[in-house]
């Protein structure tokens, strides 16, 4: 379990960036093409070699399907929510509802701790107020086997319903999938939640049984737990040729931003919000504490000069870790929109 602290501990900050309202809405705003993807001077640099991102993906696959939840005998799935690193607390989703559970993220342990609130209610704040709904864990014990799983087991223990066992399996691919939905809407995929390795899953599934999507529509994205497969997913939308686009309700941040400058195209909506930060950390600094030098820029900047050329993908780069640190968020202004994203 020491991986799934971190990825915790490295990418928490995008978790916690909350997107906006939005709609399903069609832009009429004109299309802008966008620099095709070039080879690139300085050599390549990459978190994960593009060789090596087929294995990568399948070890995820692996490692996602392995995830459990069950309750007296019936088995759930379970997808992540958020995550408190304050209070050792990871939130997850499952069929009936939601549940916390602990993670020691200075000692990169789990806690032999769980509560499971059961609801109807789809936002996690009012399922989370309603007392009545909580099943507490007893004589909760944690065990690792040999696939790297930690597995949660003991009983929950509601007053009025009883006692019932459960057990439950996680590994780090739980955080590293993000939360992410893709929906088909004519010509269209809809995206929103939080990017991870399940995104680039996702567009794969999307480029290969929906050859009639051409626009990827982002909406609602806070951002990404996963940068390193973050840029390959967007080499994926740029290899696909896809337009991206955002609405007037659109609010993406971070990874999402990258995401919509890897668009063959790109269409911007007036009143639409791109919010962009510093990432943390490397050598124990945020991005833009940095020297330009540092070879921790490198595979951001590989990616934009592939996005946006070798000229302006530098300059771009360089200023989203700068217009604001790596635990806020600054929505680019319209002159910075047509500087950057809009040539």
């Amino acid at each position: 379990m020491k991986n799934l602290a971190l990825i915790i501990s490295i990418l928490i900050t995008a978790l916690v960036l909350q997107a906006c309202g939005s709609s399903s809405k069609k832009s009429t705003a004109p299309i802008t093409p966008a620099v095709q993807t070039t080879p690139v001077t300085p050599e390549a640099i990459h978190h994960i070699q593009p060789d090596n991102v087929a294995e990568y993906i399948n070890n995820f696959k692996r490692q996602f399907e392995a995830l459990e939840l069950q309750i007296d005998g019936v088995k759930y799935n379970i997808s992540l929510v958020d995550t408190s690193q304050d209070d050792n607390l990871i939130f997850a989703q499952y069929d009936k509802g939601f549940l916390f559970f602990g993670f020691d993220f200075e000692e990169n342990d789990p806690i032999a701790f769980i509560r499971v609130v059961e609801s109807e209610l789809e936002d996690i704040n009012e399922a989370l107020a309603d007392a009545n709904s909580y099943f507490f864990g007893k004589d909760i014990s944690i065990s690792q086997d040999d696939n790297e799983n930690a597995i949660y087991e003991g009983s929950i223990s509601h007053p009025e319903k009883g006692d019932f066992p459960i057990r439950m399996t996680i590994n780090e691919s739980l955080i590293e999938s993000g939360t992410s939905t893709v929906e088909v809407s004519g010509t269209q995929a809809l995206i929103n939640g939080v990017l991870g390795s399940l995104t680039y899953v996702q567009i794969s599934d999307l480029i290969s049984d929906h050859p009639e999507v051409d626009t990827l529509l982002l909406q609602e994205i806070s951002g990404s737990v996963n940068d390193a497969i973050n840029m390959h997913t967007g080499r994926l939308v740029r290899n696909a040729m896809f337009t991206t686009m955002v609405e007037a309700t659109s609010d993406i941040n971070s990874g999402g931003v990258d995401l919509y400058a890897a668009g063959f195209r790109r269409v911007y909506t007036e009143g639409a919000k791109l919010g962009v930060h510093s990432w943390c950390c490397t050598d124990g600094k945020p991005a833009n504490e940095l020297g330009k030098d540092h070879e921790g820029h490198g595979a951001q900047l590989t990616f934009f000069r592939e996005m946006l050329g070798d000229e302006l993908g530098p300059e771009f780069y360089y200023f989203t870790i700068e217009a604001a640190p790596h635990n806020t968020v600054h929505v680019m202004t319209k002159a910075e929109l047509d500087k950057y994203l809009l040539p």
